[in-house]
This record gives structure tokens, C-alpha cells and sequence, in this order.
């Protein structure tokens, strides 16, 4: 029986996409409690995509970037401008994605 080892690269690989998809995840669950409330329609577009080792966070709704970029908007509800930008300097992608690969080497 001839045993074939897969390579140290593929498992790194892996585990850093799975790391981007977790820190996508969170980058749109921070932004989701940014975002303006007004109707809801766009929390509930949005998104996360990733491909290869890039991920995308977005959101679908066509005002969605009209709120992100207008600052002079006020949200009865609560909200802000720049939702997504906020989130994404928030959380650590670096983070999610080294302790997804040091995940993937422990066990």
C-alpha cells in the first residue's frame, strides 16, 4: 500500500480560507450592527464570498452604498455611515486566519 501525503501547502491553504470565510463572517456581523435599521432590507443582503484566498463582504441592496457613503444621513433607528469600513477595522482578519492554521497543524 503506497500512502500518499498531502501537501503541508494544501492544508495551509485550507485552513486559511477557512479563516477568511470566519473572519468575513464576523467583519459582516459587526457591520450588520452598524449599518442603518431603517427597514432592514439591507442587513439582509449582505454577504460574504470568498475566492481563493481573497474574501468579499458587500451587501446587495441598492441603497447600500448610498447609506455606507453619505455622511450626512440620520437614521431614526440608529445606524451609521461607513458600516462595513468601521466592522472591517475592527476585526482582527489576521487573527481568524493564523489560529484557523495553527488549528489545522494542532490536531
Amino acid at each position: 500500500m503506497v500512502k500518499i501525503n498531502t501537501p503541508i501547502l494544501s492544508t495551509a491553504e485550507k485552513a486559511a480560507v477557512e479563516g477568511a470565510k470566519n473572519a468575513g463572517r464576523a467583519i459582516l456581523k459587526r457591520s450588520n450592527e452598524l449599518a442603518p435599521r431603517d427597514d432592514g432590507d439591507l442587513i439582509k443582503s449582505g454577504g460574504v464570498r470568498v475566492d481563493d484566498l481573497t474574501v468579499q463582504i458587500g451587501y446587495s441592496a441598492f441603497h447600500a452604498r448610498f447609506q455606507h457613503e453619505n455622511l450626512d444621513y440620520q437614521h431614526a433607528d440608529g445606524g451609521q455611515a461607513k458600516f462595513l469600513e468601521a466592522a472591517a477595522d475592527q476585526v482582527d482578519v489576521e487573527r481568524f486566519i493564523a489560529d484557523s492554521v495553527r488549528k489545522a497543524f494542532s490536531g
